[in-house]
């Protein structure tokens, strides 16, 4: 026969399993969502300060699009600049407003580690859009393209 001992420590036992059971994929789940979520928001913050710094520089000097196109890919990085759309849409006058717009596809930022709960982010991008009015004319090839 077995001591009271002995069967309480094997229950004991069998309790911890049970809740570790139930706590783990709850607790998992909280971890991978505070990475996923923060590496989104860092995302995030590198892509609208690429697009603003590439606003900055079309607004400010004689730089045409394609070279803003590369100031902002060469600040996006390697990881986040793969299948990015830049659009750049200088203006024509001093005092109009030019747009940088930035889409970068939010595989590039992060797994997906929360697929499985549904929450994914697959076809999804960070976007941002930085506006800012010129302060210097555009040049003679840029104006007749408009």
């Amino acid at each position: 026969m077995k001591s009271i001992a002995t069967r309480t420590s094997g229950r004991r036992g069998a309790i911890l399993s049970m809740e570790l059971v139930l706590i783990l994929p709850i607790f998992l789940m909280l971890i991978f969502s505070i990475v996923e979520f923060s590496m989104l928001m860092s995302a995030s913050t590198r892509v609208a300060n690429a697009a603003h710094s590439g606003s900055r520089l079309m607004s400010l000097s004689d730089t045409s699009p394609d070279e803003v196109r590369e100031k902002v890919i060469s600040l996006l990085g390697s990881r986040l600049a793969q299948n990015c759309q830049i659009d750049v849409q200088p203006a024509a006058f001093a005092g109009h407003i030019g747009r940088v717009t930035v889409h970068v596809p939010m595989a590039n930022a992060c797994p997906d580690l929360l697929w499985i709960t549904g929450f994914s982010i697959k076809g999804r991008s960070i976007d941002s859009d930085a506006p800012m009015v010129m302060e210097r004319s555009a040049s003679r090839n840029e104006i007749q393209r408009f």
